[in-house]
């Protein structure tokens, strides 16, 4: 059974968007360690209760680390001094965040999705009527501010996708510049790896046409615009489906293809087959 104390600093974790890892020893020669709990941070701190060895944290702390970082639930096991212990390790990993900056039609429908997806969602605008939460009543965080002021604080990294829908390309020149700007000085792994941005070809060239002689190519790499996954979209919901299912093409690593395109051997032959039992039965 978990402590209150455990169960707090697991919830604290939880709470404030930080990976962690329940492990919970389910087999062991002693059963009295049986059903322990311990937490492993993703900074490799671990917390724990029970009297165990210093030998086995390390030996714990190598192989869950793994998981941890792999956002994985999996049983592992540990052999410490001719003893093998059984832990179940779970993670609870925190939410990949979406940046909305733009409070406009497009924003609402695009927040009201992402976060049945599981996102943590912030909208960024500089105009209170639009930027409040009587528009964006499911969105995890409204600001209100300008937008060199948030890009220039606003922490970013793998797990951040940036949505740039703001009402002229002046603004996401600005937003674009804080966030190239500060993902210089970070390793190419820890930069976000999608950066959306709206807009008409001109209005993307007028953009890019300002930022080439700032920035070099590779700064552009995760930059997706026009934003958003070739489907026709027109309507504000449209539209928001188009950009999430990019997102989540580039989350997920897929190829974002028809899935039909995967088994239309199979169908085919299956047809082929029930061509062939037909001319059987009527030869």
């Amino acid at each position: 059974m978990i402590s209150k104390k455990l169960y707090k600093k697991l919830s604290e974790a939880v709470q404030s968007h930080e990976n962690v890892a329940l492990i919970t020893i389910t087999d062991h020669p002693d059963q009295s360690m049986i059903s322990q709990k311990l937490l492993l941070y993703s900074n490799n701190d671990v917390y724990y209760e029970a009297p165990f060895e210093q030998s086995f944290i390390n030996e714990l702390k190598d192989k869950s680390i793994e998981v941890l970082e792999g956002k994985q639930i999996k049983t592992i096991h540990i052999d410490v001094n001719d003893v093998t212990v059984e832990c179940y390790v779970e993670t609870f990993a925190a939410p990949p965040k979406l940046i909305v900056a733009g409070a406009g039609h497009v924003s609402e429908s695009v927040s009201q999705m992402a976060k049945m997806l599981g996102f943590h969602v912030t909208i960024i605008d500089d105009r209170e009527e639009y930027s409040n939460r009587k528009r964006f009543p499911e969105a995890d965080e409204v600001v209100c501010t300008s937008y060199i002021e948030f890009f220039r604080h606003v922490p970013i990294d793998a797990e951040t996708y940036v949505l740039l829908l703001t009402r002229g390309h002046k603004f996401d020149v600005v937003s674009l510049q804080e966030m190239l700007s500060r993902e210089e000085e970070m390793a190419e792994e820890d930069r976000c790896n999608y950066i959306g941005m709206i807009g008409s070809r001109r209005r993307i060239a007028g953009v890019f046409e300002q930022l080439k002689d700032e920035f070099t190519e590779h700064n552009f790499v995760n930059i997706y615009s026009p934003v958003g996954l070739d489907v026709g979209a027109q309507t504000p919901a449209e539209i928001a489906v188009s950009i999430l299912a990019e997102i989540l093409k580039i989350k997920n690593n897929t190829t974002g293809k028809s899935l039909k395109k995967k088994i239309r051997s199979y169908s085919q032959l299956k047809f082929r087959e029930r061509k062939d039992r037909k001319e059987r039965v009527t030869g």
